[in-house]
């Protein structure tokens, strides 16, 4: 499989985005020390994404096969009916950040350096997304995350990374025995082509999601139990 290795993401953030995100302004009387630690994990993260370009073999009505290695989702391979192609990635915030956050004993400023860790994910998803827009030129795509819904279990995991191959290895990310990444603030999933507006949240009940990109709406789609 094709597969492109990102890891000179430049933190671009400014300091402004963090105290956003932390909900608190200037004015904190803990805004110095936000600062301070904002300055000391840039110069520390570097973040990485890995994302390519897959074909798929077969399919039949629960699963898809993507060169070689089978999916098992009913949701997967109803939206990948009519799809040839796929685009899976894992994006991290890197290890580099991940052994930084752990050294900060303080309770407030290791929830800082957790957000700082998520600001930091999200910029580098960002950049591998206009990468591979640039790169590939896919049109419109939709989103689908191992773990994400029941019906595409967080086992499914292994077999993502599976079909990413040996470049993993340099992202320094890691699955626990319960599929969990390491470090926590990474994401993988399956890009592939749309005509249709697809996101895993119209199928997650889950409320005041800090990730939701759209309304919980299961009527929206539904297939044959």
């Amino acid at each position: 499989m094709e597969t492109i290795f990102l890891d000179n993401i430049e933190i671009e953030s400014k300091v402004d985005n963090l105290f956003k995100l932390l909900k608190v302004d200037m004015n904190y009387d803990f805004a110095p020390e936000i600062v301070e630690l904002f300055e000391e994990g840039k110069k520390i993260g570097r973040p990485k994404a890995l994302y390519g370009k897959a074909y798929i073999n077969d399919r039949g009505e629960n699963w898809i096969d993507i060169e070689g290695i089978r999916f098992t989702s009913r949701l997967l391979s109803i939206n990948l009916k009519d799809v040839h192609r796929v685009f899976p990635y894992i994006v991290t915030c890197g290890m580099e950040l991940n052994i930084w956050a752990k050294t900060i004993n303080d309770p407030i400023e290791r929830y800082w350096a957790d957000t700082f860790c998520e600001m930091v994910l999200r910029t580098a998803y960002k950049k591998m997304n206009e990468d591979f827009n640039n790169r590939f030129n896919p049109g419109k795509t939709a989103t689908m995350n191992p773990g994400s819904l029941d019906d595409w279990p967080i086992s499914e995991q292994k077999k993502l990374f599976n079909l990413m191959g040996d470049k993993v290895k340099d992202l320094g990310v890691e699955l626990t025995d319960s599929f969990l990444m390491v470090p926590v603030k990474s994401m993988s999933g399956l890009k592939f082509p749309t005509e249709s507006t697809y996101e895993n949240c119209m199928l997650c009940p889950r409320e005041r999601c800090p990730g939701r990109r759209a309304k919980y709406a299961p009527e929206v789609f539904k297939w044959d139990k």
